[in-house]
């Protein structure tokens, strides 16, 4: 009889260790299927765009302000590697003047020589500034810039119900049908007005 009830009372453990299970392999099962993602579906054909980021830029007042500050810095630059450099190669012709070295006392002569070497250390410092200066600038130049066009086409895109904007560069092949970059310059041109009506001068005056 005790055999029986022992019989029956690990039977009856055993089930309800399995329903113990079976129910926490549900809850769990439940738990992944809630934190899981619906799974995507495309239900609709997209509606693609590209954009031409050059003729944008080259034809928006904001990219063509950009371009004239960048040139401007740029020439300023090379203005002043331009007088270095004719200093030096002033310096460098009397080098090869025999009567012109002749005149000179030995002291004197080793005196030109130094301030050459200095001027042309001098001046190779400034060139690899001057090469580093540009190039950090234009990539500030092209973040903002890159900025200023992604927000244009947000806003072209919400406008004209656009899934995808793409820049023509990714694209093998694209209709010039769906380029919007007349649109974007439109939008990018409207902002540029509208900071700079916002913007006082510094002198205060309007």
């Amino acid at each position: 009889m005790k055999m029986k009830n022992m019989r029956l009372f690990v039977l009856s453990f055993s089930t309800a260790a399995l329903l113990c299970s079976a129910f926490i392999q549900a809850v769990e099962t439940s738990e992944v299927q809630a934190n899981t993602p619906a799974a995507f579906e495309q239900t609709k054909p997209l509606r693609i765009a590209v954009v031409n980021f050059k003729t944008v830029v080259e034809k928006s007042k904001i990219g063509q302000k950009e371009q004239a500050a960048f040139d401007a810095m740029k020439k300023q630059m090379e203005t002043v590697l331009e007088e270095k450099e004719k200093a030096l190669t002033e310096m460098a012709s009397k080098f090869s003047d025999l009567d012109y070295l002749d005149s000179l006392s030995p002291d004197t002569e080793a005196e030109l020589k130094r301030q050459f070497r200095t001027s042309s250390q001098e001046f190779t410092q400034q060139q690899n500034q001057f090469y580093q200066n540009l190039s950090q600038t234009n990539m500030l130049v092209i973040q903002k810039l890159t900025d200023a066009v992604t927000k244009a086409c947000e806003e072209v895109a919400k406008l004209y119900k656009i899934d995808v904007v793409l820049t023509d560069e990714s694209t093998f092949y694209a209709i010039s049908s769906i380029d919007i970059s007349p649109f974007v310059i439109d939008v990018l041109n409207k902002t540029f007005e509208k900071e700079s009506k916002n913007t006082k001068p510094l002198d205060g005056k309007s």
